[in-house]
């Protein structure tokens, strides 16, 4: 499966899950049969899709989290471990920090984005070493991102093609 791939279904997933938003004025909406209302100044837990939704017509204020922080917790733990291991982050964090990066305004995506690449290439360094010697385990599954699941097993797939080409079968 590509990365693309996985990212949509795991996008959606993300846009379906609960999110807080406080609503900033009262309003009542039924579409097809569902109803939503909302009094100034409440809290609901609503799916991502319609906070968002809500929040860019000015109706509410979604509490989304704070991705900047996150990311910039996940570079400094990843220098801290080491070489030869990994630090865990969530499945969804890129989804989730590009979604939030859409946000931002052109100086603060340029920042974000290149901590964000720095975080993506020390990753991607330590996958590339880690899976050219060792299978994917669960404790490790537990560590990556869907994207760098599907980067593992292609790096891990491709360099055991690699070595059945270049050994052949030496037992003949």
């Amino acid at each position: 499966m590509e990365i693309d791939e996985v990212e949509k279904v795991h996008l959606i997933g993300y846009r379906l899950k609960d999110a807080k938003l406080t609503i900033n004025q009262d309003f009542k909406f039924n579409v097809a049969g569902m109803k939503i209302e909302g009094t100034q100044g409440d809290t609901h837990n609503l799916p991502q899709w319609i906070g968002k939704i809500l929040s860019d017509n000015h109706l509410g204020t979604l509490d989304s989290p704070d991705m900047i922080t996150e990311l910039k917790q996940a570079l400094s733990k990843e220098k801290m471990v080491g070489e030869y291991q990994m630090s865990t982050l969530e499945p969804s964090f890129y989804i989730k920090l590009k979604e939030s990066m859409k946000e931002l305004n052109r100086d603060d995506y340029d920042k974000v984005e290149s901590m964000m690449l720095e975080l993506f290439r020390m990753r991607r360094g330590k996958l590339v070493r880690i899976a050219d010697s060792i299978k994917l385990n669960s404790e490790l599954y537990g560590k990556l991102t869907v994207e760098e699941n599907v980067f593992y097993k292609t790096i891990y797939d491709n360099s055991k093609e690699f070595e059945r080409q270049v050994t052949g079968d030496l037992n003949e």
